[in-house]
């Protein structure tokens, strides 16, 4: 049975719509919330910040004493099987955990995010003489979130609860149980008033996708903002619900993005290989940030060399992650495979079914675009550890190639490139670097690392923190001439 997360508190519930098993909260519930977050806001707001960041602190810590001990070894199993991932790479995403909740990563977050730092979301900071800005909660707050990850989830509901925002979490049901048991230890950190505050200000729960509930909710609720993960025809649907709400509520998208690897022939070609594989193997190319295709620019003979490094990089590498082997998804794979190679594309392809990687080698334009009318189901969000490398002889055809990824019909479902992972030499760093940056994209990192967060990131152009605040400003009297 999947019920909402209350903190003790009791509040009415409704079977969700197709799912007996599942429980969510009824609109009546949700109403109640609402009648309650002006009096919660001004609670949590008014605890000092270091007192908020030590409550996550203490997660992070009580996590990390589980993580060694084992405790979470049930957990990662019953996510592996959710979520279709790696019980090696369930491992590896609850490892991310404590890092996320690291009282020092999200003070240098909220430091960076708004005018006046951490400071400004307790007190008025003064930021120029007689002038002070104060950032109070935009809530109350509601998140629907993605169920590729369980970070993705944290990190903004971490965020809008410390900067005192009432908070109702929709996690997916994919990482539902992973989500209860980060939230679910507050009721385990030291009993105080900021801890309590935190409680009264969180709220779990599951809604179906015709939920009355969540129908409510967006659409007539007062919420300050709702923050949406995820890729369409949901986003529509949310966005013309929001629409409709007389309170205007702020509405902000994460996703569908996703990420490319741009490959230089002058640079370590191994390392990249290597790098490449890595960031392949990652979460299986489900993040916003994964690698879902590669450009290498230089010579088609060297590109060949590269493609069979990263095929032996990817044995490798996925080797350590194993997936339980599907044979509808083999033989969809395998289809794929044969229809791009009489389109003209090189395929070199794993034999190992619990590893099952694909490279596809293409020059200047792309062998995979005839995939979406041939095999419909094996769309962007299907094809795990399958990556296409178009050489290309300079940057400015890699520039027109990135640009034009949304309009591909083998990446229908996204708005553009979110990521991109470099391995260039020095001597072009900073020509490909300004041209990324005109591009559009919003995230520039070495290759192998476009999974990780920096904790100082936006979050696909925009400061996380600023989106859950709102500035009061205020001018003192001063002498007039």
């Amino acid at each position: 049975m999947i019920a909402p997360l209350l903190f003790g508190r009791t509040l009415g519930t409704a079977a969700s719509s197709g799912n007996p098993d599942v429980l969510e909260l009824s609109p009546a519930a949700l109403d109640e919330l609402m009648r309650l977050a002006p009096g919660v806001q001004a609670d949590l707001s008014s605890v000092p910040i270091e007192e908020r960041l030590h409550v996550i602190g203490e997660m992070a810590a009580l996590w990390q004493k589980r993580l060694d001990s084992g405790a979470l070894d049930p957990l990662k199993e019953r996510m592996s099987s959710s979520t279709g991932y790696s019980p090696a790479l369930m491992d590896t995403e609850l490892s991310f955990v404590p890092e996320v909740l690291r009282a020092e990563n999200i003070r240098k977050n909220l430091d960076v995010s708004m005018q006046g730092g951490a400071e400004a979301l307790y007190r008025f900071v003064e930021m120029d003489e007689g002038e002070h800005f104060r950032h109070v909660p935009i809530g109350p707050v509601l998140i629907i979130s993605s169920g590729n990850s369980i970070v993705p989830t944290l990190i903004p509901t971490v965020v809008s609860l410390i900067t005192g925002n009432m908070t109702i979490l929709k996690p997916s049901i994919a990482n539902y149980q992973g989500v209860i048991e980060v939230f679910g230890l507050l009721d385990e950190v030291t009993d105080d008033r900021a801890v309590r505050a935190m409680r009264s200000a969180l709220v779990i729960s599951y809604f179906g996708h015709d939920s009355p509930s969540l129908k409510h909710a967006l659409a007539e609720m007062p919420l300050g903002m709702v923050n949406f993960w995820g890729a369409e025809p949901a986003r529509t649907i949310v966005a013309d619900m929001v629409g409709k709400n007389r309170h205007h509520p702020r509405f902000f998208v994460n996703g569908p993005f996703t990420g490319m690897a741009l490959i230089e022939e002058g640079a370590d070609l191994r390392q990249a290989a290597d790098d490449l594989a890595l960031d392949v193997v990652m979460y299986d190319q489900q993040l916003c940030s994964s690698p879902t295709t590669a450009v290498f620019i230089g010579d088609h003979d060297k590109a060949k060399q590269f493609m069979k490094m990263t095929g032996e990089c990817l044995d490798e590498t996925g080797r350590s992650f194993p997936l339980v082997p599907d044979q509808d998804r083999m033989f969809v794979l395998q289809g794929a495979r044969r229809f791009i190679q009489t389109e003209g594309g090189a395929v070199l392809s794993s034999k190992a079914p619990e590893n099952p990687w694909t490279l596809v080698l293409s020059k200047n334009s792309s062998s995979i675009d005839g995939l979406a009318k041939q095999f419909p189901s094996f769309n962007l969000f299907a094809r795990r550890r399958f990556l296409e490398i178009i050489s290309v002889p300079d940057a400015e055809a890699a520039m027109t190639l990135l640009e034009g990824t949304a309009e591909r019909p083998s990446f229908l479902g996204i708005d553009g490139v979110q990521s991109v992972g470099i391995a260039v030499t020095d001597a072009s760093s900073n020509d490909i670097v300004d041209r990324l940056v005109r591009a559009g994209v919003h995230r520039i990192l070495p290759l192998g690392e476009m999974f990780m967060r920096g904790a100082v990131e936006p979050y696909d152009g925009v400061t996380m923190a600023s989106l859950f605040t709102r500035i009061v400003y205020w001018r003192g009297q001063e002498e007039r001439p």
